[in-house]
């Protein structure tokens, strides 16, 4: 409401230049814009997100696979923070019935030969466990939140731009249109 006092205060104010007025209106616009834009844009895309995670992961299942060597710690399950599992070599029969093999994280200790679950898609290709419903709509809400974030600095940046680059270049000009006006009566050189 502050902005929207000062604006009005200044409509009658005889030192505001037209610069200064439209200033204010094109900050009032975007915030308008932001306001109807920026939920808009995070919702859809919150939603679509979301919907799209989990219609990627449908037809994955749970098959069974076949150590083909000791699950021990390594470099890459240690430096991703999961200390529970390891990566071992697995075999698994894909869906047309041909075996396939593959590093898949699995329990740290698991020996060689015993069988564990592993995740795989229609194609019978390894993929990591499925996201719950939750996750996919938290991952979704994350999205749309970067996206009305976007929409936000899309919009103040292009403001700023009007600002800076249209609105400051007219000020230049009228400036130098009235000092040319004023200087030879100030200097007391007339042309």
């Amino acid at each position: 409401m502050g902005a929207t006092v000062r604006l009005w205060r200044a409509r009658h104010n005889p030192l505001v230049r037209r610069t200064d007025v439209a200033e204010a209106w094109l900050g009032v616009g975007t915030a308008a814009l932001m306001t109807a834009l920026a939920p808009l844009a995070g919702a859809t895309l919150a939603g679509n997100v979301g919907a799209q995670l989990l219609r990627d992961q449908q037809g994955w299942h749970r098959t069974t696979a076949v150590l083909t060597e000791n699950a021990a710690y390594t470099e890459t399950a240690v430096a991703a923070g999961d200390t529970g599992r390891a990566e071992a070599m697995v075999r698994w029969t894909a869906p047309d019935h041909s075996v396939r093999t593959a590093m898949a994280l699995v329990p740290t200790g698991t020996r060689a030969g015993a069988t564990t679950a592993v995740w795989t898609d229609a194609a019978g290709r390894l993929r990591h466990q499925p996201m719950t419903a939750h996750q996919a709509e938290v991952l979704g809400d994350l999205a749309g939140a970067c996206a009305a974030a976007g929409v936000c600095l899309v919009l103040v940046g292009g403001r700023r731009v009007v600002v800076r680059v249209v609105l400051d270049r007219y000020r230049a000009r009228a400036w130098e249109r009235a000092w040319a006006e004023v200087e030879p009566r100030w200097t007391h050189r007339h042309a």
